[in-house]
């Protein structure tokens, strides 16, 4: 069983206070994972997180989505790539700690694009990782691309990637909310399902994010799962709350929750 799982930025991070981890959740999901990865023998992670309150406050202020052309935004893009290494980190050490055998894989060091498709990525190590009963972690990071200089790229824009050569059972993305909200901002209800019918008609009422999100929010991680599940009907994907002691052991041990994806 190979899960790909995601740790939205709004779980892990403050979104609404600049560089600000929440320490106490991470620490919290850390256990979970370890209760599910003890209790499964044939459980495989890849896991990934969002950068939160730490890249995305760093990237809107120099622009690094789109490009990078001048000197400014060169450093900018440093800044970028400092802030999302720093809160790896911070995973990293609370992971670690709870015994997790997780080895850190950046996308930055790894991944080469040309207008945003990526044209060169060694994806052995994280194959190799995998194999041998290790995690290994990616993250939204930013990317050397050949046109545009530089960009950032969301972990789930490196799972997509990820796919035609490593596909998992299972997506999971674990953010704050609950689900995808049929009344975003108002939250009464949850989408049980959402398949590409239903997103196109705008039934289901996807909003961007409420903080400060470059890489698009609710509505392109829906749109981002849609195409996978139509391009691999195999993967079930879901978008559940994290937030919720325990719904992560739960998912990762097999429950539903929250809203599924499905072609």
């Amino acid at each position: 069983m190979l899960i790909f799982l995601k740790l939205g930025g709004s779980l892990i991070t403050d979104k609404d206070k600049p560089y600000t981890a929440r320490k106490t959740v991470i620490a919290r999901i850390a256990g979970e994972i370890n209760a599910a990865w003890q209790e499964q023998s044939d459980l495989r992670i890849l896991l990934g997180h969002g950068s939160g309150s730490f890249g995305h406050f760093a990237a809107k202020d120099y622009g690094t989505r789109e490009r990078v052309t001048n000197s400014a935004e060169w450093q900018g893009f440093q800044k970028v790539w400092n802030a999302a290494r720093a809160l790896n980190q911070i995973i990293v050490e609370e992971f670690s700690q709870a015994g997790l055998p997780v080895i850190s894989l950046p996308a930055s060091a790894s991944v080469f694009t040309e207008n945003r498709k990526i044209v060169e990525w060694n994806t052995k190590p994280i194959q190799s990782a995998l194999e041998n009963e290790l995690m290994p972690i990616i993250f939204g990071d930013v990317i050397f691309d050949k046109s545009l200089g530089g960009i950032i790229f969301s972990t789930e824009d490196l799972f997509t990637q990820l796919l035609p050569i490593v596909q998992p059972d299972r997506i999971l993305l674990a953010g704050k909310e609950a689900g995808v909200w049929r009344d975003y901002p108002n939250v009464s209800e949850i989408i049980p399902v959402i398949d590409a019918a239903s997103f196109r008609s705008g039934r289901v009422g996807v909003g961007a994010s409420a903080s400060v999100d470059v890489t698009g929010g609710m509505a392109a991680k829906v749109q981002l799962m849609l195409e996978v599940v139509t391009a691999y009907p195999q993967i079930q994907a879901q978008i559940f709350s994290g937030e919720e002691p325990g719904n992560i052991y739960k998912m990762l041990t097999g429950a539903s929750l929250g809203t599924r994806i499905q072609s």
